[in-house]
């Protein structure tokens, strides 16, 4: 049994359960106990989160419903309780977000962090927790990184995924954290975190911003599947491993059977929202 806790480090809705009682259920379904040692509650809260998908499709339909990127935010709550009813997810920050919430739940203290790309600052996010007597954690739902990494304090660390190689490089006495893809040899830079904690207003603003985008215009969808990357965007579905990357152009009644099948997506959900974008059809693909 799972009791809540009486204290809890963020106010803001959106880093917060309304009702526990979702946050309950989606432990459930997993057989997440919180009564193991934070250690293991951590890894296997994580471990279950990784089934939540990372798409875009569930932020354009909700912003396309409401007037205001405010409006348009999709707290923890939503999150969570679509994924079990409609086996939806969502991008960085409503993932980073959710998974603040449930760790907060699980009794884990968990802050948000912002990053920059190259496009803009803040435009990214992960997680940092502190746990008692070591180092600093790292997540990343938005890159795929649920499994929790200490924070490279003097030498980079590094995070085979099976289609690349993760590159985590602290700079500034690891106040700040560049993360690097390396595919055959070709080391790319993807985005620098910012190793503090901001406060729950401002990620929050970072997060109505996202809604300006280029991504709102096209469908996108990236998740790891027995060591291939699926990644979809636009119309162009990319499939990676340790050796090679197929692409394939899809058409919009493949894209909705490659949601559907590859996600447990709802099929309305999905249909709705590709509609909006005209199945990504306007969007110029570019490999990540």
């Amino acid at each position: 049994m799972m009791i809540p806790r009486e204290r809890r480090i963020h106010d803001a809705p959106w880093l917060r359960f309304s009702d526990p009682a979702t946050a309950y259920a989606f432990f459930g379904r997993f057989g997440v106990s919180c009564e193991c040692c934070p250690a293991l509650v951590l890894r296997r809260v994580t471990e279950a989160f990784n089934r939540v998908p990372y798409e875009n499709l569930t932020k354009i339909l909700k912003a396309d419903s409401v007037l205001s990127a405010a409006s348009a935010m999709r707290c923890p709550d939503e999150v969570i309780g679509d994924f079990l009813r409609w086996g939806t997810g969502g991008t960085c920050f409503s993932l980073t977000a959710a998974l603040i919430a449930l760790l907060d739940v699980a009794g884990i203290d968990a802050w948000p962090i912002l990053a920059d790309r190259h496009y803009g600052v803040d435009t990214h996010c992960g997680i940092l927790i502190a746990p008692q007597g070591a180092n600093m954690l790292l997540l990343d739902p938005g890159y795929l990184l649920f499994a929790p990494i200490p924070v490279p304090l003097d030498f980079p660390a590094f995070i085979e995924t099976g289609f690349n190689r993760v590159e985590l490089r602290p700079l500034a006495g690891a106040s700040r954290v560049e993360l690097y893809t390396i595919v055959k040899g070709n080391r790319k830079l993807r985005l620098t975190f910012k190793m503090e904690p901001v406060s729950d207003e401002s990620f929050g603003g970072a997060w109505e911003r996202s809604f300006a985008f280029e991504m709102m215009t096209y469908p996108v969808l990236t998740r790891r599947v027995n060591g291939r990357h699926q990644y979809l965007q636009g119309d162009v579905l990319a499939v990676r491993d340790a050796l090679r990357t197929e692409r394939t152009t899809l058409t919009p009644e493949m894209q909705i059977e490659f949601f559907t099948t590859s996600t447990n997506m709802d099929r309305g959900i999905v249909t709705r929202a590709l509609e909006i974008v005209n199945y990504g059809r306007n969007a110029t693909a570019v490999s990540r």
